[in-house]
């Protein structure tokens, strides 16, 4: 189930939803979170891309025809602000909702998408695509796992949260 911000707090709330992971932000005081990790976003693009060869100039990334994640509800805002205060994505015609079909795309263009880094780095190998650290300053994409404090002290909640932190999280 894909539930957005705005209605984690009313699905934990009502019970339907028990425990959510991902990078949520401005959620309710009633729902508690942990950390798992902290990724940085990077350039990815096929591998003979023309942004491989050389250093990776802010001139010659933003000159570079992008794919957007238009993600509704999601933290890639921030990140398509700080593309835009750089000049990328005013002019861009190439645009999804999710991150599910980028690799697929990006693997069979000349387009650059600005993805987290694992994603990049499960996808390389499969995909036949490359990634860099872009030129410009990004925000981090941060991951936790959030539940309501109803399900605090409930015995298979705190499992699968514990088995998700020893996991998933950052040491």
């Amino acid at each position: 189930m894909r539930v957005g911000m705005l209605s984690l707090k009313e699905e934990m709330e009502g019970g339907r939803v028990d425990l959510a992971v991902g990078p949520f932000e401005d959620v309710s005081e009633a729902l508690y979170q942990r950390h798992l990790f902290r990724q940085p976003f990077v350039a990815m693009f096929r591998k003979g891309h023309p942004l491989a060869k050389g250093a990776l100039t802010l001139e010659r990334f933003a000159a570079a025809e992008h794919l957007l994640v238009d993600a509704a509800d999601s933290p890639y805002d921030r990140v398509s602000a700080a593309l835009a205060r750089a000049g990328v994505g005013q002019t861009t015609r190439f645009r999804v909702p999710h991150f599910t079909a980028v690799p697929y795309i990006v693997s069979t263009s000349d387009l650059v998408v600005t993805v987290p880094q694992k994603l990049a780095e499960r996808a390389a190998a499969p995909f036949g695509l490359e990634w860099a650290t872009p030129p410009l300053d990004l925000p981090p994409l941060q991951t936790n796992i959030f539940w309501h404090r109803r399900f605090n002290q409930d015995p298979g909640n705190q499992w699968l949260r514990g088995l998700l932190a020893d996991v998933f999280a950052e040491t």
